[in-house]
C-alpha cells in the first residue's frame, strides 16, 4: 500500500475496493485450490463458491477522525479492517494507508497466553523499537492504565476478558500510533474501563491519531465516535454523524414498525373518523400523600438547599390538549420499531408552565402528554416506558408506569400523561424513547410484548435557572438531614 499518492490530510483511502472469497467445500478442497494442484490433474470433490464480503466500496478518512463502524455480522466489518491493516488485499480496487497502524482485532491476538501480563506488555513495546527513556515511560503509562496490581505478574491465560481487554488496549496506546483499529475488543471492559477508554482515545486524537471502532454496543460508538458508517451486505449504506447512522441502523436491525390501520402518517391531521364514539381519558394530576407523615410533618423537614420535596405542591400548567401528532422530533426522525398490533403512539407532547415546549427547568414541573390508537375493539392493560439518554448515548433515567386498565373502540384514542413534579435532571439535551407494553410483572419489563417503541425519537432541553448556576450537577436529589448538637439530644 503506498501513501505518496494520497492528500495528505487523509489517513486512509478506499477507492472501489471489493475483496471476494472463495468458499470451499472441505479442507482437502481449500488445500488443492490454494496449492494450485489441478494443474496436476487432481480435483476438488465440490466446486468452489465465491462470497463477496466488499463491493466496490469507496471510502475518504480524513486524519484525526473517530469512526464508528456498525453493522450485522457478515456486514464486511472485519474484512474492511484486515483489508486497512494490510492483513488482506483486495480483490480490486486500491487501498491506502498514510501512517502507522496499531490494530486490537481479537482478545488476545499476539499475546502468549504463557507469558506474563508483564513480559507480553514487554515484548510489545521491544517489537516498536524503543528507546530506554521511552520504553520506561510506556512501561509506567501502562501499568497505571490497566490497574491490575498482581496480577500484571500472573499468566496472560488466568486473566479475564474484561482484564485481557485493558492490557492490550493500554499496549496498543502506551505509543501514539497514526491509525488505531478497535474490533469489539472494548465490548470485554466495564463502564469505568470505557470511561478510561474513552479519555484515552479523545488523547490520542486530539494529537492527531484516528481512530476506527467496530463495536455492537451502540452506546459505545455514541460515546467514543464523532462519525459513524453502517455496513451492510459489504457495502456502505450509511455515513454521517454518530447519533443519526446509529438511529438508522438500530431501526432496521429491529425491523419496520407494522402500518397501523386506518390512520394517517404522522403530522397529518386528516384522520380517520372513530367509528364508535370515544372519549379521551384525561390525565389526571393528582397527588400522592406521603406514607406516615402528617401534612405539619412535611413542612417540618430539614430539606437540601434549595428547598423541594416531589409531588407536594400541585403545578399549574396552561390548557394543552395533546395533538395529532409528534411534536419535537428528534434528528433523524421518529424510529419505530416493529412491535405487536393493538395500540400506536399518535401524538406526543411536552408542557411547562409557560406552555407547550422541549425546554424544561431544572427543579420546575413539567407535563409529558401521549395520545395513542386503537387498531381494534378490545380491553387493554398496559404499563408505558419514558427513557432519557445524554448526548453521548448513555441511560440517565427510565421512567415505568403502573397498570393502566382500560376499554377502547377500533380508531379510539387513549391519553395518558407523565408529570415530572418537579424535574430532577441537570442542564443538558436529552433523547427520549416512548414504549406501550402489555403489562407483565416489572423484573422483566424489557422482554415483555410491546405495542409500539418510539427509539430516541424526541429531543428535549433542560435549562438551569441563573439562580443555581453555583449548584449545577446531573442530577438533583431530595434528602432530609438531620442536626444533632451532641448524642443527648437524638
Amino acid at each position: 500500500m503506498s501513501s505518496s499518492t494520497m492528500h495528505e490530510s487523509l489517513a486512509i483511502r478506499l477507492q472501489n475496493v471489493s475483496k471476494i472469497y472463495k468458499l470451499h467445500g472441505s479442507q482437502s478442497d481449500q488445500l488443492i485450490d490454494v496449492l494450485r494442484l489441478q494443474r496436476f490433474g487432481i480435483k476438488t470433490k465440490t466446486p468452489s463458491k465465491e462470497f463477496a464480503a466488499l463491493t466496490d466500496v469507496s471510502l475518504d478518512v480524513p486524519r484525526g477522525h473517530r469512526i464508528g463502524i456498525v453493522g450485522r455480522n457478515g456486514a464486511g466489518k472485519t474484512t474492511l479492517l484486515k483489508l486497512i491493516c494490510g492483513n488482506f488485499a483486495p480483490t480490486s480496487g486500491e487501498v491506502e494507508v498514510n501512517g502507522t497502524v496499531q490494530a486490537l482485532m481479537n482478545i488476545g491476538l499476539g499475546f502468549h497466553p504463557e507469558y506474563t501480563g508483564r513480559e507480553n506488555v514487554e515484548a510489545s513495546l521491544q517489537y516498536n523499537g524503543l528507546g530506554r527513556e521511552e520504553y520506561q515511560n510506556a512501561m509506567e503509562g501502562i501499568i497505571d492504565f490497566c490497574e491490575l496490581g498482581d496480577f500484571l505478574d500472573q499468566p496472560f491465560k488466568t486473566y479475564s476478558l474484561g482484564m485481557q481487554a485493558r492490557l492490550m488496549f493500554a499496549a496498543a496506546t502506551a505509543i501514539r500510533p497514526d491509525i488505531l483499529i478497535v474490533d469489539e475488543v472494548l465490548g470485554a471492559g466495564d463502564a469505568y474501563f470505557v470511561a478510561k477508554s474513552k479519555a484515552r482515545v479523545e488523547k490520542l486524537v486530539s494529537s492527531g491519531c484516528t481512530m476506527l471502532l467496530v463495536s455492537h454496543s451502540m452506546q459505545q460508538v455514541l460515546e467514543l465516535c464523532d462519525e459513524a458508517i453502517w455496513l451492510d451486505q459489504g457495502g456502505i449504506k450509511m455515513r454521517g454523524e454518530a447519533f443519526l447512522v446509529v438511529k438508522a441502523y438500530e431501526e432496521s436491525l429491529y425491523g419496520p414498525i407494522n402500518k397501523v390501520s386506518h390512520t394517517a402518517p404522522v403530522g397529518n391531521t386528516n384522520l380517520p373518523k372513530v367509528l364508535h364514539e370515544q372519549k379521551e381519558v384525561s390525565v389526571v394530576e393528582s397527588v400522592s400523600k406521603p406514607l406516615n407523615r402528617g401534612a405539619e410533618d412535611i413542612f417540618n423537614l430539614r430539606l437540601q438547599d434549595p428547598q423541594f420535596c416531589p409531588h407536594i405542591e400541585i403545578p399549574v400548567f396552561p390548557a394543552v390538549t395533546c395533538p395529532d401528532e409528534l411534536k419535537f422530533i428528534a434528528p433523524g426522525g421518529a424510529s419505530r420499531w416493529d412491535a405487536s398490533a393493538g395500540l400506536k403512539i399518535l401524538g406526543f407532547t411536552i408542557v411547562t408552565e409557560q406552555g407547550e415546549t422541549n425546554k424544561l427547568v431544572v427543579m420546575r414541573p413539567a407535563k409529558f402528554l401521549i395520545k395513542m390508537m386503537a387498531e381494534f375493539d378490545g380491553d387493554f392493560e398496559c404499563r408505558y416506558g419514558i427513557v432519557f439518554f445524554d448526548h453521548m448515548g448513555s441511560c440517565v433515567a427510565r421512567i415505568v408506569s403502573p397498570l393502566d386498565k382500560f376499554t377502547v373502540s377500533k380508531d379510539g384514542f387513549h391519553q395518558v400523561g407523565m408529570l415530572l413534579n418537579p424535574n430532577q435532571l441537570g442542564p443538558g439535551e436529552y433523547i427520549l424513547s416512548l414504549s406501550i407494553h402489555k403489562f407483565g410483572a416489572l423484573e422483566v419489563f424489557n422482554s415483555t410484548p410491546r405495542y409500539d417503541l418510539i427509539n430516541r425519537g424526541f429531543q428535549v432541553h433542560v435549562e438551569m435557572p441563573e439562580s443555581l448556576a453555583a449548584l449545577s450537577a446531573n442530577f438533583y436529589h431530595t434528602a432530609e438531614w438531620c442536626f444533632h448538637l451532641n448524642q443527648e439530644t437524638e
